[in-house]
């Protein structure tokens, strides 16, 4: 054990100092558990540590989609015919019946809406 640690008040040292205070530079196969070290395979140190400050303790759920299906409907709403429609939807990894049926449930509550106003 290093005289530095043995010496060292680790009650008010952050993430970051106690990264440098236990040597973990150079030795995260050893020092990090495992989520951690794959974060830190893919993002770097300051990334790692990042997450683990704000997200330490939480279960963290990616969901397969990178984008809410209601923003993909309002890019593919504009969109002129079916096959593009369909592009924009499978980019996103939506099914285009499903894009589509979000688009037709806004037309629907668009029109009770103008009905409701008139």
């Amino acid at each position: 054990m290093n005289k530095e640690l043995l010496s060292t008040d680790l009650t008010d040292l952050d993430e970051n100092d106690i990264y440098e205070l236990f040597g973990v530079t150079g030795n995260e196969e050893a020092a990090l558990n495992e989520s951690y070290l794959e974060l830190f395979r893919l993002l770097g140190k300051d990334a790692t540590l990042k997450i683990f400050r704000h997200y330490r303790g939480d279960k963290i759920d990616c969901p397969m989609k990178l984008f809410r299906a209601d923003f993909v409907a309002s890019i593919a709403e504009n969109a002129v015919d079916k096959r593009e429609r369909g592009n924009i939807a499978r980019a996103a990894g939506y099914a285009l019946k499903f894009i589509e049926g979000i688009i037709q449930k806004r037309r629907k509550e668009e029109r009770r809406s103008d009905t409701a106003d008139n």
